[in-house]
């Protein structure tokens, strides 16, 4: 049996595929990406393969529709509900802390 030790202190973490978007002139960049687990807690990957240690809001925009949607928020971060990148919403929907 082998006595090597192994140095958990110095390994990088590994970059999921599906935080690799292709650009225009057709190399990648590795994005930061928000996912959830099967009960609906959410975490981020980031780009260099390590986990969001901080809070991630879920902050409901009003869609063309009329309907209500969501985005995340994360370090000042916006994200889609599937978890991409996005710039900040024009449409947030406020309340008055007296309407809660």
């Amino acid at each position: 049996m082998s006595e090597e030790i192994i140095d958990f202190e110095n390994v990088r973490p590994t970059v999921p595929e599906t935080n690799k978007v292709q650009q225009d002139d057709g190399t990648f960049k590795y994005i930061d990406r928000i996912y959830s687990r099967i009960f609906g807690s959410v975490y981020m990957i980031q780009k260099d393969g390590s986990q969001y240690k901080g809070k991630i809001e879920k902050r409901s925009i009003k869609l063309k529709d009329g309907t209500l949607g969501f985005v995340y928020l994360a370090d000042n971060k916006w994200f889609n509900r599937v978890g991409l990148p996005i710039d900040k919403p024009d449409n947030l929907v406020t309340r008055d802390k007296n309407e809660i």
